[in-house]
């Protein structure tokens, strides 16, 4: 009889190991699930006219900036969505160069089919630049993603000439059995 009890015991603790195992991270760890995040290469933030961000408010999605270079220039890209009823100015600054733009109520303006060009980027491909988005007098400060023309969704956004075997020269660089030379 003593040994009927001690196995329950073990297959008790085996089976609550196992339980924890497999369910313990959730309960002590926030789940990647419920994060809000830009699910694109650009960026995003929010700007509300109060601070209970459920009125009015103007998002700003997936914004980015296409470039070869810090010193060069680039082309924005992203959507600018005013959610209010109402007109309203907004603000686009990207290192230190402002945007303005009007945008009537519940307007989407897609920012890459305005061709609106930074004239030096001052950020180098694959880092973030310094944002701030403006509505409603308020302001949110963000970063913005700078990108490569690498990509081929980019290189009709890039506002230079564009050598296109320069950029992907570096995508055969060795990569084990995949090298150009053994192809």
């Amino acid at each position: 009889m003593k040994v009927n009890k001690t196995r329950r015991n073990v297959f008790a603790g085996l089976a609550l190991t196992a339980i924890l195992g497999t369910t313990g991270c959730s309960a002590i760890n926030p789940q990647a699930t419920t994060f809000e995040y830009a699910p694109s290469d650009g960026t995003q933030t929010t700007v509300s006219a109060d601070d209970t961000a459920t009125g009015d408010i103007v998002e700003f999605l997936n914004i980015g900036v296409i470039t070869n270079d810090a010193n060069d220039s680039g082309r924005l890209m992203g959507t600018i969505h005013n959610k209010s009823a109402n007109r309203q100015n907004v603000e686009l600054e990207i290192n230190n160069e402002t945007f303005e733009f009007t945008l009537s109520g519940n307007e989407q303006l897609k920012l890459e089919d305005e061709e609106i060009i930074l004239e030096r980027v001052g950020t180098e491909p694959g880092g973030l630049a310094d944002g701030i988005a403006t509505a409603f007098g308020n302001s949110s400060d963000f970063y913005v993603s700078v990108l490569p023309p690498t990509l081929e969704e980019y290189r009709d956004l890039y506002p230079d000439d564009l050598n296109e075997q320069e950029q992907i020269e570096h995508l055969y660089e060795f990569q084990g059995p995949y090298h150009r030379d053994e192809q």
